[in-house]
């Protein structure tokens, strides 16, 4: 094994920090086989900073050196999820991303505490499911999940996981500490959906120590739990697009919710053999199926123009056709960070409310929301508070992107954060969905490295193809 090669180029002010970081030389593979040199690092930070002698974790992360001469701020790039795995990330389509945006400087793609490299218990999951015969609508599911979630609090508890040191605080700390083990003045944030939640919670907390932030798909310092308002908003938006294609046609939402009537009038058997086990089974396909695998769908105009392509085999009776699927909508793999996270972020009682009065009307219901964790399910996880959710203000220059086919992080979000981010420039994709914010189109990564460079990036809307 390589010697570690330990980081020289430090300012007294961040001496302190020296011996937690550590590089050596790597050769990044990406999915297809490509490589370059890089470094892979690691540092230290506390598993609760309020606690800094207390127990630590090891956070790993690659650096793409920048080819610029006189190289910006690092950038560092917070996958989404909460979940995701920045190194598996630049292996995968966005590794040209990475490469490019080191033309600014150098890139860093991190793995968050509880992921990738950075995970101290990734052998821990926990698997619910519900039974494919029996009916199941939002209260059934939630009651399963509580349970499933609750069951395996007490599992990763007993296997030596503090679930209450995965928050989005403490993983904005992680950042801190990694700033300071780099010795730099500042960061530049590049986040997607989570980590955009994630970069915001760093922003608010260390607003003078970031250069510049790029966040796409924003999920806000409230929008852990999703309004159903905008998947309406979504589907009406579907619905018009259809109807240049077939202006005579009941729409989009008319045939889905006869469908979504149909099934509450009667909930259909489907009978299927599992393409993996060969094992006939049957399903009791419900209204509540339908509604969370339409708001699934509508992550992304691919998805939904494939989930479109359904529509007419079920209003002929073939539910067959969702059977692939059954097994998503009646089961998940639990594992502790994610579920603490998003648990800890929580919802505020203003917009619990709100989305209750959504949800009442609402074409899809629930479904939005459903199976979303809770802190008070967690032993040891605790709510975030109205200090993390509330308004944020913040002077660094932001640049926020969003598609207007994203079903999951809305160009509302953005736009709500405008109020306290002075210097905010919004990118609206038209015809973009969640996994097309950086290469549906080239154009995007040309303002992205503009904005980064300090060039002058103002609102626009682009036209991408989908």
């Amino acid at each position: 094994m390589r010697a570690l090669l330990f980081f020289t180029l430090i300012t007294p002010l961040f001496l302190a920090h020296a011996s937690e970081l550590q590089l050596e030389p790597h050769t990044f593979r990406a999915k297809d086989g490509r490589t370059v040199e890089a470094e892979l690092g690691s540092f230290r930070v506390p598993a609760r900073h309020a606690q800094p002698e207390g127990p630590s974790l090891t956070l790993r992360f690659v650096r793409f050196k920048s080819t610029n001469p006189k190289p910006g701020a690092p950038i560092v790039y917070l996958a989404g999820g909460p979940g995701g795995s920045g190194i598996e990330a630049a292996k995968g389509v966005r590794y040209d991303l990475f490469l490019a945006l080191r033309e600014v400087a150098d890139v860093i793609a991190l793995d968050q505490r509880g992921t990738g490299l950075s995970n101290p218990h990734s052998k821990l999951s926990h698997s619910w499911s519900l039974p494919l015969d029996q009916p199941v609508d939002e209260a059934v599911l939630s009651a399963k999940v509580k349970e499933a979630v609750t069951e395996a609090a007490r599992e990763w508890a007993a296997a030596g996981v503090d679930l209450g040191s995965y928050t989005t605080v403490e993983s904005a700390e992680d950042l801190e500490s990694l700033r300071e083990a780099l010795g730099v003045p500042r960061l530049n944030l590049w986040g997607i959906s989570y980590g955009t939640h994630l970069g915001l919670a760093y922003l608010r907390r260390h607003a003078d120590r970031v250069d510049h932030a790029i966040l796409a798909g924003v999920e806000g310092p409230d929008d852990t739990w999703k309004r159903p308002a905008q998947a309406e908003a979504l589907l009406d938006r579907w619905d018009a697009l259809l109807r240049t294609q077939d202006k005579a046609g009941p729409g989009l939402r008319a045939r889905l919710r006869a469908l979504l009537d149909e099934l509450e009038r009667q909930p259909r058997k489907v009978e299927f053999t599992d393409p993996k086990t060969g094992v006939k089974q049957t399903w009791t396909a419900t209204r509540f199926d339908l509604q969370r695998a339409t708001f699934e769908s509508l992550r992304d105009p691919a998805i939904f123009e494939r989930f479109l392509g359904l529509l007419s085999a079920l209003e002929a009776g073939r539910f067959d056709v969702m059977a692939p699927y059954a097994g998503l909508l009646r089961g998940d793999s639990l594992e502790p960070m994610p579920v603490a996270m998003d648990a800890a972020s929580g919802v505020s009682p203003a917009r619990r409310a709100r989305i209750a009065r959504e949800a009442s009307t609402a074409l899809l219901g629930g479904a939005v929301n459903a199976g979303v964790p809770e802190a008070a399910w967690l032993p040891g996880v605790v709510d975030l508070g109205q200090d993390f959710r509330g308004p944020l203000k913040a002077q660094a220059p932001v640049l926020l992107i969003s598609g207007t086919l994203d079903g999951r992080t809305a160009p509302d979000n953005a736009e709500a954060l405008r109020p306290g981010i002075s210097r905010a420039v919004h990118l609206v994709l038209e015809g973009a969905g969640h996994d097309g914010l950086f290469q549906s189109d080239p154009r995007i990564l040309e303002r992205m490295k503009a904005f980064l460079r300090g060039e002058k990036v103002s609102d626009e809307r682009l036209q991408v193809k989908r």
